[in-house]
């Protein structure tokens, strides 16, 4: 016969195994609290089970090979036929060896186990049930299912019932996505006004370099109003520009005319040189 040992330092999964135990199989176990003495002392909370292979067997943690017991290392079919089931084993994964990291530093959701073939089998039950695109890795002895999408880390909360964690990731995740949103948005904003910095700087040293070689007007009406406008105006958009003229012109219009003297200025430099 084998005994069971569970260990845990979550007190609400210690409450909710001795409940299951007792409510399944009608065990009357004992609950016992102790205190770790490494780093910051947690409490650990054990429950051991005597003669546990009718518990064992009936979970497909162990299975009969004729007369032989063994340690199965399948999904047990049998447990998980039905949808409701299959929840609950997701559940009772995690619960056992899974953890969540915080929404603010990055979306990671990781399920620990120590056998590959296990591993592997349960990368394809959570994604072909509930597509949630798992993935498997090695680290040191383990094998790491994990799920790296925000939104398929939701899913998974949903799968197995935490619903008010997947509200408070939810939040946390939107408040995530509206900082990045904003910085985004200030990021293109502080480009654009750079960008608009820069070229007003290129167009107000051409005219200047056409006002000291041959005076402002040695350009046309239209080339000179643009000119006028642009120095009277260094932090206006071209946008802006065109609107201040007489009569308004587009965007592009501006742009034509500011090129064409920016290449006169450079004409002029070239005579100059």
């Amino acid at each position: 016969m084998m005994n069971l040992r569970i260990v845990t330092e979550n007190p609400a999964v210690a409450r909710l195994t001795f409940i299951l135990l007792k409510k399944r199989y009608g065990l009357q176990t004992e609950l016992i609290m102790k205190e770790t003495k490494v780093l910051n002392k947690h409490h650990s909370y054990e429950i051991f089970i005597d003669q546990a292979n009718e518990v064992l067997l009936d979970l497909g943690i162990l299975a009969k090979d004729g007369e032989a017991i063994t340690l199965n290392d399948d999904l047990p079919e049998e447990v998980i036929k039905k949808n409701c089931c299959k929840k609950a084993y997701l559940r009772g994964i995690y619960l056992g060896g899974g953890s969540l990291s915080a929404p603010e530093k990055s979306y990671h959701l990781e399920l620990i186990t120590h056998n590959e073939y296990f591993a592997n089998q349960l990368v394809d039950f959570i994604n072909d049930t509930y597509d949630l695109a798992s993935k498997m890795t090695a680290r040191k002895k383990n094998y790491i299912v994990y799920i790296k999408e925000s939104e398929k880390i939701v899913d998974f909360l949903n799968v197995i019932g935490a619903h008010q964690t997947l509200l408070e990731y939810e939040n946390i995740r939107i408040i995530k996505q509206m900082r990045n949103n904003v910085n985004r948005v200030v990021n293109c904003e502080t480009a654009n006004i750079t960008k608009t910095a820069d070229a007003a700087f290129e167009h107000i040293h051409a005219i200047e370099t056409i006002i000291q070689g041959v005076g402002l007007d040695y350009l046309d009406d239209r080339l000179r109003e643009i000119a006028e406008c642009r120095l009277e105006n260094p932090e206006a958009t071209l946008k802006e520009l065109g609107e201040m003229l007489i009569p308004p012109i587009g965007k592009s219009g501006v742009n034509h005319r500011l090129k064409k003297i920016m290449e006169i200025a450079e004409q002029i430099n070239k005579r100059m040189a």
